[in-house]
């Protein structure tokens, strides 16, 4: 199994984090990164290519206009996915 690790920023889960009860009591929590599964078409490659990625790292490939130019501005190598 996988890491939650958004693949093209590195994000990772916070684990820092606290709940704090009416009585404050402090709990610890997790806030995990919000993943999607997503399908892009890579023209270098010739190929789709299928990331999991933070839904800050969809808002950058649609930043960028494609994948591939996301992956080398960030320094990503997509060809092992």
């Amino acid at each position: 199994m996988r890491a939650r690790i958004c693949d093209l920023l590195g994000k990772r889960p916070n684990r820092q984090a606290r709940v704090v009860t009416f009585s404050h009591t402090r709990n610890k929590k997790v806030q995990h990164v919000n993943l999607q599964n997503k399908r892009y078409y890579s023209d270098n490659l010739k190929r789709n290519v299928r990331l999991r990625l933070s839904t800050k790292g969809i808002k950058t490939v649609n930043k960028y206009g494609s994948i591939d130019a996301a992956a080398k501005a960030k320094g990503v190598d997509i060809s092992k996915f």
